[in-house]
């Protein structure tokens, strides 16, 4: 039985999504560009406050509610405006409870796990961290971008294969590194230095911009006593 909007959107999924995108960002396996960051410190102090600084961002999993919300605002196909209104009203739910103290608290420390490979809490306590959306879309046809391994001598050039690969592979569906065999077995003189290549991601199902303080903790330093040792 197809599920409407009121249902789909229901608060109960909002909680279930929720839970989703701390678990998965905590507990999966993601690419490092998974968390991207990009912010200036002065003097350990954040230097300017843009919009945001941080971007989480993940695919949804099969038999998810992510995946079902996903899934329902891909395949429906007379959207009305009481669909749009249901689903805004879901994003900025899923914004409001990811701003909540217990979901920050955990969304910060796994910015500090995964990003900056455990800095402790008294070093970067995070004091201030702002979920500015939520972005829920399906991926385009092609996700990623090639990066292409050479082992090419010094001033070596040659064009680029990397559209030469993607239409290969359009065309034959064959794996890339087959593509790559075939062409340097063929003499093609565009792949005689050519490695290997690696499949990098760069689109994903959800997006969560956020703005967070990555201001540095003054450590306190022990007092020092000069006073001379005294025996007994």
């Amino acid at each position: 039985m197809k599920q409407d909007s009121s249902t789909i959107f229901s608060d109960k999924t909002q909680e279930a999504c929720v839970e989703e995108i701390i678990s998965t960002l905590k507990n999966d396996n993601l690419p490092q560009s998974s968390f991207k960051v990009d912010f200036k410190l002065s003097k350990g102090k954040m230097a300017s406050e843009e919009e945001y600084n941080t971007v989480l961002s993940f695919d949804t999993k099969n038999g998810t509610s992510l995946r079902s919300v996903l899934d329902f605002i891909c395949e429906v196909e007379n959207v009305d405006e009481n669909d749009i209104k249901s689903f805004e009203e879901f994003r900025q739910g899923l914004i409001g409870k990811l701003n909540e103290s217990g979901s920050q608290n955990k969304l910060k420390d796994i910015i500090r796990e995964k990003v900056f490979q455990d800095v402790s809490e008294d070093a970067m306590p995070i004091g201030k961290l702002n979920i500015i959306d939520v972005e829920i879309s399906d991926l385009p046809e092609v996700d990623y971008v090639l990066v292409i391994k050479k082992m090419a001598p010094p001033n070596y050039q040659v064009e680029s294969i990397s559209n030469d690969l993607f239409q290969e592979h359009s065309n034959t569906s064959e794996d890339f590194e087959d593509i790559i065999k075939r062409k340097k077995d063929s003499g093609d003189i565009r792949y005689k230095y050519v490695d290997g290549v690696e499949k990098r991601k760069t689109f994903f199902e959800i997006t969560i911009p956020i703005y967070a303080d990555y201001s540095l903790q003054e450590q306190e330093v022990g007092a020092r006593d000069d006073s001379p040792i005294k025996s007994e």
